[in-house]
């Protein structure tokens, strides 16, 4: 899947055809004077319309244009931490893992769902390697905490992020820019927006940054947690009458590096096996790099890449009843990868080690998905019906080789390779509807059901590539071939009460339900398991919320209660290092978030969240222990100052504090498994002259260079193999705008 010569022509007509011109901006208006003496009003689509967030009864973190700026937000991993009960972690390029209070999943199989569903303008996105996309150029980002299953569907049990592009306007402006940091990095990007005829507008985004690496692997040379994206966005809006507008837009996005460094640390929490040879063995391998947890010593030479590429076809048009929306989608994504999971160097190579597992794949999906969706109010009504189709196919082939020194194990397994080949296809169709009925000026009642029917099929095949007795790490048995299917289907409800107290106070009640499909798990040993499916998983969430405006919308504060129930929730462990083993569990999370804005001055603002977190399985292998990434505590804390400069200046302060309690990062609760807590700190200053046409920022990130895991895999035989968050990175961006 290439797309250089589409991509070089898109970059080509972006920087050339932007004009050398800027315009000086007009005062303020009387009416923006008085905006500045209150909070600005956050517009959300969360119900499918467009609404105030605080007139919204459910739990929404929402990021507009500038906040999306001020935060530093360029990746969906900078979303988590400033919303409640978010926690995104990363285990190669094209897997981020997402959870919305306590509920994800690590099951990376060809035949699998993630929990959270993650929507582009609407679309949704089947694979998580299709939403690990660069954030530029966006209007708002929308997490909807707690099960969306009405109007979001399958596989939103735990919640749903939205992420909505800017889209072209009448208007011409044009923007370029380009950082400059700390670790190699550099990063140009720009975009050019207008109109190119009466009722056609165009925009083209593109994007490129590269970073050179935060680690090293001393025996092989490579650069680690290296960076080079290039992306590309275009979009055109039709306003073919009066009452129909259609917009045509693509996206291509092109990612590679040489992947995550792991270290092998925790030697201090006694494993299942301990084998002191080996965790001797490890100590040593860490002394030889200095005990330095950027480096590792791997035989292996490692590769990341990744390469998404999507088209839409959204149509809207007023009727005289109703507006009708139709999203037709297609979308392709490509990745592959080759990393050491146990990063040793081998004795028979002059090294310490004692044995190396290593881990390569290679995936390619594509999904059509279409939407139909009629909205209409009137004085009383407010309501929103669709019907919606999906299909997704999906081939990944991947490998395990292990090296052991001779003696260590026994002579059939002190060397394996194994592949596993998987090609599924789901296919998914619902119907839905949800309608808002106000019974009173200050009573609201919200009513919504959706019908899910989900279809998979899969071909589940396992190979031992050295063709012995027992192929190795983790196909401990013979070679096989299966083939399986199963349907499922589900019905999910929402009911919502919310009262206006007054103009700025509201409360709500909600009842809300989701569904995750059933999934085949794949690297299995075992034909009978590879082939049998994993039941689906359902939540019901109650949640009573308070939305409230205090000293004329100078204040701002909600809150949330919630307790959810969860059945047949997928658990995937990963059993003595090598075997991944699937259940279906029930349990019961609790919680309560909040968050606030405070517009101290005219000049300075306050904003923040916090969160608790109760999380416990109830029955199966795991009851009695915590749901995996649930901190018991979180909380952010990010003040912005804006202040004259000069003559005709302005120099903008943020400040971001980010507190995570320590969690679990697998559902067995292993205390190598336990994450330490951490208080991270992002600041930025930016200067903005009068006319508003260029800037310029100093940013800082992880500014106390803190260390801390964004994965982990515990070893059987001693010790765990960690990968960790990014050290403190600093630079400067400039931004020039033409308008």
């Amino acid at each position: 899947m290439k797309y250089n010569l589409l991509y070089k022509s898109m970059v080509c007509a972006l920087f050339l055809s932007t004009p050398y011109h800027s315009v000086i901006a007009q005062e303020a208006t009387e009416a923006d004077e008085e905006k500045k003496k209150s909070l600005e009003v956050i517009m959300v689509t969360a119900e499918r319309r467009s609404e105030s967030i605080q007139e919204t009864p459910m739990s929404i973190t929402a990021f507009n244009e500038e906040m999306i700026e001020e935060g530093g937000i360029t990746t969906i991993d900078n979303i988590a931490q400033q919303t409640p009960n978010l926690k995104i972690n990363t285990f190669n390029i094209s897997e981020p893992q997402l959870y919305i209070r306590g509920i994800g999943t690590t099951n990376d199989s060809a035949g699998s769902d993630p929990a959270v569903a993650v929507f582009i303008d609407d679309v949704y996105i089947g694979r998580p390697s299709g939403a690990s996309m660069d954030l530029y150029d966006l209007e708002r980002i929308e997490v909807l905490r707690g099960p969306q299953g009405t109007l979001y569907g399958r596989n939103s049990a735990g919640g749903a992020i939205n992420l909505f592009t800017k889209k072209p306007h009448a208007y011409y402006d044009a923007k370029f820019g380009v950082s400059i940091g700390n670790e190699e990095l550099w990063n140009l990007r720009g975009y050019v927006n207008g109109a190119i005829t009466d009722n056609v507008f165009g925009k083209l985004t593109t994007n490129i940054r590269q970073r050179g690496g935060f680690a090293e692997n001393v025996t092989t040379g490579q650069e680690l947690e290296d960076e080079d994206t290039k992306s590309v966005r275009g979009q055109l809006l039709i306003e073919a009458s009066s009452d129909v507008e259609v917009l045509l837009g693509f996206d291509y996005t092109d990612t590679s590096g040489n992947g995550s460094n792991r270290y092998l640390t925790r030697f201090d929490v006694d494993p299942i096996f301990p084998v002191q040879s080996i965790i001797d063995a490890q100590l040593a391998s860490n002394a030889s790099i200095g005990n330095d947890p950027r480096k590792s010593n791997s035989n292996l030479v490692q590769s990341t890449s990744k390469e998404i590429f999507g088209l839409q076809a959204r149509v809207e048009a007023q009727l005289d009843w109703a507006r009708f929306t139709s999203i037709s989608a297609y979308r392709e994504s490509e990745s592959s990868w080759l990393q050491p999971l146990v990063p040793m160097l081998m004795i028979q190579d002059g090294g310490t080690g004692l044995y190396e597992i290593n881990n390569g794949a290679d995936q390619k999906a594509d999904q059509l998905s279409q939407e139909f969706r009629l909205n209409a109010e009137t004085d009383t009504l407010k309501w929103v019906a669709g019907l919606f189709f999906f299909k997704e196919n999906i081939e990944r082939d991947e490998t395990f080789q292990t090296y052991f020194i001779p003696g260590l194990l026994p002579p059939a397994i002190s060397e394996g390779d194994v592949s596993f080949f998987q090609d599924a296809t789901s296919e998914s169709a619902a119907a839905f509807g949800q309608i808002t009925w106000d019974a009173t000026d200050d009573l609201a009642l919200t009513l919504g059901a959706r019908y899910t029917d989900d279809k998979k099929s899969i071909d589940n095949i396992a190979v031992n590539n050295r063709d012995t007795a027992i192929g190795g790490i983790p196909l401990n048995g013979p070679g096989y071939s299966v083939e399986a299917s199963e349907s499922w289907s589900d019905t999910t409800y929402r009911a919502t009460v919310d009262y206006n107290l007054t103009d700025n106070h509201l409360l709500y009640f909600t009842y809300s339900e989701g569904f995750k499909s059933g999934s085949f798990t794949g690297q299995q040993s075992s034909p009978i398991i590879a082939a049998t499916p994993i039941l689906p998983e359902t939540s019901t969430n109650y949640e009573i919320g308070a939305k409230t405006e205090w000293f004329d919308n100078r204040l701002r504060l909600n809150v949330t209660y919630f307790q959810l129930d969860y059945e047949d929730l997928q658990t995937f462990t990963l059993v003595d290092g090598t075997t991944l083993v699937a259940d279906n569990s029930n349990a019961e999370v609790s919680g309560f978030e909040a968050d606030f804005a405070l517009l101290v001055t005219e000049n300075l603002k306050l904003t923040g969240t916090y969160a608790a977190l109760d999380g416990e399985f109830v029955d199966g292998q795991h009851q009695g222990n915590e749901t995996p990434r649930s901190p018991g505590t979180s909380w952010s804390l990010t003040p912005t100052y804006t202040m004259p400069f000069g003559s005709d200046g302005w120099l903008d302060f943020a400040v971001n504090f980010s507190y995570t309690d320590e969690y679990y990062i697998d559902t067995a609760n292993d205390p190598r498994g336990l994450q330490d807590d951490v208080l991270l700190m992002d600041a930025s200053i930016k200067y903005s002259p009068e006319a508003g046409d260029w800037d310029l920022s100093l940013w800082a990130k992880n500014i106390q260079d803190e260390l801390y895991t964004v994965h982990s895999i515990n070893g059987n035989l001693g010790g765990a193999s960690e990968i960790y968050a990014p050290p403190r990175t600093f630079g400067i961006t400039f931004n020039y705008y033409w308008f």
